[in-house]
């Protein structure tokens, strides 16, 4: 059965694909995409990589901007984005080759009747059990030799999980467990077959999983592989990539990891709005000069624009005003290709901070209004921006540390398929609305001259250090600290007080911070929200724009700024050496945000920069 979410497959007990489950397409680019660790109700499986994913359902995103940045990255030969396939009829069909294909993993499951551990290869120790075309929950994995369940049907019988023990290295490579040469390292003599059960207990010291061997009773408890020395229990990383169903050179330590784990998987994504191009005549026949330019007369040129819908444009225009800008591009040597601009943000910033009436069509409107009473000091500009299309494109991903904001390349980025060319990248497209907040320049740029030698200012600039160190990365030198604090707190304190009003949930209303650079500096929030659905939202986070709205959302942001429930801690918090910590006066109670909200994972946080907590002078606002 396929829905309008992407469904998924795995290898059924005679070589069918089977749909075990389904999943948003945003999900498979954001939290859930190639290479990540999915749970579905009975079974944990890994996204495979894109080199196997069907394209015959999937649709093809247009959005030039994103595609040249992401051509930037990962090189020319990428030409497309498409959405993860999908099947709109809803065939009850439970063996559809339509979805994304995935494959169990972790490979070692545990009976939770007989307490067995054993892996899924050889097969024959543990069956897929699925018959229910239009129940794709109710796959499952039973012990088909379980002694406690000899006398129930395979459909009867309990459930297996998910062994819930994995290593992973820095290098990204992810494997299960070594149960066996674990519990039988420093065993002189062989095991003639091991067999492996697993039992959890606790008591006053904490957690207990044993690990066993029947055939020779040996045992040893999973504690031992954890902690800063658990290395030396584990062999060395064997360097597997399971999405991609291979194996590299590596030999680095492994650490443990427990399934589901978090860090486990990060997104490396690029996304841009839909920003309207100017209509003129001349920018359309530019456009499509490929087809335009080598028409030998106008009559032709006429034709052509009443037949093509790529040229529909054009038909309100007079033929011989089209002709006329065909004419002159000729005498000038053809269209001149604009080089391609990488920076999306910069764009965006240009357009938002300027809204005109003139770049505008169905999937971008902005509308600048005058900002709440008593906020001119704080408030440049407000523009609601009541239709906003966003494409989200995944480029790969990270294992174990999360990529710093909007990084594309960073050193432990891992690829989606086994080529190291794709011509295409997963994407998805929303609809929906936002609020742009612009901040009044000349003051932002003389609270940073203030405050560039603040004591809490440098000491986030050293914890910036150590972090970078601490991931052998680079310190970026060009981003704008005190900006970016004072952006990105604001920005988390009116996510948290528009959530209580709009209507939608926090974990759907994300930002865009625009700082911009130290030559083109910009001072911009952008809170939108939206949805798959191509009539987008319901206008809810735009209501909240008007004045009235604004003002109490503002007084009521502030006025949470000054307390926490955590203080005096929170408030007092420095990021102190070794600490690398990139928040301050931030935790959960006051600022953090969810993950599918916040730009830079809930770092870059410090309500000291917005309003005065420690009488020291550092707040924007006194």
């Amino acid at each position: 059965m396929t829905t309008a979410a992407p469904s998924s497959k795995v290898t059924g007990p005679k070589g069918q694909p089977s749909r075990i489950g389904g999943a948003r397409p945003s999900h498979l680019v954001t939290t859930g995409g190639s290479g990540a660790i999915v749970d579905l109700p009975g079974i944990s499986v890994i996204v495979k990589g894109t080199e196997s994913w069907p394209l015959e359902r999937a649709e093809t995103i247009v959005e030039p901007r994103l595609l040249e940045k992401i051509r930037a990255t990962l090189g020319p030969q990428v030409n497309a984005l498409h959405t993860a396939p999908w099947d709109p009829q809803d065939t009850d069909d439970p063996w559809t080759r339509t979805g994304v294909p995935v494959s169990p993993f972790p490979r070692w499951l545990r009976c939770p009747a007989c307490h067995r551990l054993g892996p899924l290869d050889p097969p024959g120790q543990f069956d897929l059990v699925h018959r229910y075309g239009r129940r794709p929950d109710l796959a499952k994995f039973v012990h088909t030799t379980c002694q406690k369940q000899t006398q129930k049907a395979a459909r009867n019988k309990r459930a297996c999980l998910p062994a819930r023990f994995l290593v992973a290295c820095d290098a990204g490579h992810l494997d299960d467990f070594p149960y066996v040469d674990f519990v039988h390292s420093g065993r002189t003599e062989p095991c003639g077959g091991p067999k492996l059960v697993l039992r959890d207990s606790s008591s006053t010291l904490g957690p207990r999983v044993t690990i066993t061997c029947v055939e020779c009773s040996s045992a040893r408890n999973v504690s031992q592989a954890s902690g800063r020395d658990g290395w030396e229990a584990l062999p060395v990383c064997r360097g597997r990539h399971p999405h991609l169903q291979k194996f590299e050179p590596c030999g680095r330590n492994l650490r443990l990891m427990v399934l589901g784990a978090s860090n486990l998987w990060f997104s490396i994504t690029a996304s841009a709005l839909h920003l309207p191009q100017s209509q003129t005549v001349a920018d359309i026949v530019s456009a499509n000069w490929e087809v335009l330019g080598p028409q030998p007369n106008e009559a032709v040129v006429g034709l052509l624009v009443g037949q093509l819908d790529s040229l529909r444009a054009l038909r309100d225009s007079k033929t011989s005003e089209v002709w006329s800008a065909i004419e002159a591009l000729k005498a000038s040597g053809g269209p001149v290709d604009a080089p391609p601009q990488t920076d999306l943000l910069r764009a965006e910033w240009d357009l938002l901070s300027h809204p005109t009436t003139q770049k505008q069509d169905d999937d971008f409107r902005a509308v600048p209004i005058s900002g709440p009473d008593g906020y001119n000091h704080l408030l440049q500009q407000v523009v609601l921006v009541s239709r906003l299309r966003e494409v989200q494109a995944l480029v790969g991903f990270t294992r174990l540390t999360a990529p710093d904001r909007r990084e594309l390349d960073p050193g432990n980025r891992l690829s989606l398929s086994r080529t190291n060319s794709p011509k295409w990248v997963p994407a998805f497209e929303q609809r929906g609305e936002g609020i742009f907040l612009e901040l009044p320049e000349p003051r932002v740029r003389q609270w940073e001259r203030q405050v560039s030698e603040h004591p809490r200012i440098l000491a986030m600039q050293d914890a910036f250090a150590r972090w970078s160190a601490n991931r052998d990365r680079p310190v970026d030198t060009t981003l704008p600290i005190p900006r970016f604090l004072l952006l990105h707190t604001l920005s988390h304190l009116l996510i948290r007080q528009v959530a209580l009003e709009c209507g939608y949930g926090s974990s759907s209303i994300r930002e865009r911070i625009y700082v911009g650079t130290t030559a083109e500096p910009a001072t911009g929030i952008l809170l939108s929200t939206a949805a798959s659905d191509s009539e987008g939202t319901l206008g809810g986070l735009v209501a909240l724009g008007q004045p009235q709205h604004l003002k109490r959302l503002l007084d009521n942001a502030l006025v949470d700024a000054q307390r926490c429930s955590s203080d005096p801690i929170c408030a007092e918090h420095v990021p102190e050496d070794p600490s690398d910590t990139l928040h301050a006066a931030a935790c959960h109670a006051c600022l953090f945000a969810s993950e599918t909200s916040c730009e830079t994972g809930n770092r870059w946080l410090d309500r000291a920069v917005v309003v005065e907590l420690t009488g020291d002078n550092l707040a924007f606002l006194r």
